[in-house]
């Protein structure tokens, strides 16, 4: 990792900063290559059982660095994607939990849809913007935002371009989790911390998976996939040693390991099918 993004590990909790708070952590093309391999580096290390992503200073991510006058530099048309990472937040078999501990506008705001859990300041300001900027938003935000918030409130945030309040973001029903920025940083690394005590490794990654697999599945389909996980988990030692230790009150030894019990799939773009 580069200084403009950070990486850090503690007790099996991930956290990614961004690490230009003088420039509102506006993304440069260098953040965004880092970015993606620091998502695939927290999900194929087994030490890793949950991720939080949190912006230095008094912002999240305040959107594309624009400073030049172009979001990203020179584009070239050809191969380029709205979802510019190498590796999405989607795809880390782990919880991952956006700390909003600031603005998120844009771009930023779309990175913190990628996530599986947004944890949001009540004084901050969020929105996508880019429909006043005169694009359309990106990190596929029209497949994510509607499954969310609903098709209207989907509609009103993408066409319209609004800012709103961490605490108005509650009643759009983007988040549950919002807090005096202060707080923002320290509830979201407790709810990783939880994350990484408390839970199978093998079955969070199963559970996420699944999760964001049925929401391209018919139900017959979703069932069957579920099924299928459930029956490879039953009698497994995970499962027997999670039921010994809440008999005998103590925290649980897991022994599947994410990379050797739940096999990769790659599934860089959310419009595509995740059908097996």
């Amino acid at each position: 990792m580069s200084e403009e993004i950070l990486l850090s590990l503690d007790d099996g909790v991930a956290l990614i900063t961004f690490n230009r708070a003088s420039h509102m952590n506006t993304l440069s093309s260098g953040m965004i290559e880092e970015l993606g391999a620091a998502y695939r580096q927290c999900d194929e290390d087994d030490a890793v059982r949950a991720v939080v992503v949190a912006g230095s200073g008094d912002s999240f991510c305040a959107g594309a660095d624009l400073s030049d006058g172009t979001a990203f530099g020179d584009i070239e048309i050809e191969g380029f994607s709205s979802c510019p990472l190498s590796f999405q937040a989607y795809q880390v078999r782990k919880p991952v939990i956006a700390a909003c501990n600031g603005h998120a506008i844009g771009a930023g705001l779309g990175i913190a849809t990628q996530c599986d859990f947004r944890v949001l300041a009540d004084e901050s300001k969020y929105g996508f913007v880019q429909v006043r900027r005169g694009v359309v938003a990106d990190f596929g935000s029209h497949y994510l935002l509607p499954r969310i918030v609903g098709l209207e409130t989907a509609l009103e945030m993408l066409t319209l371009g609004r800012r709103y309040t961490g605490k108005e973001m509650v009643g759009l029903n983007y988040t549950r989790r919002v807090y005096p920025a202060a707080s923002v940083l320290s509830e979201a690394l407790a709810l990783a911390r939880e994350f990484a005590n408390a839970c199978s490794p093998r079955v969070m990654a199963e559970s996420k998976r699944l999760v964001w697999a049925a929401l391209d599945q018919s139900r017959e389909a979703a069932q069957a996939r579920e099924t299928t996980v459930l029956t490879s988990n039953m009698g497994s030692p995970d499962a027997i040693e999670g039921g010994m230790a809440y008999f005998e009150r103590r925290a649980p030894q897991w022994r599947a390991s994410v990379s050797e019990n739940v096999p990769v799939e790659h599934q860089l773009h959310p419009e595509k099918q995740h059908e097996d």
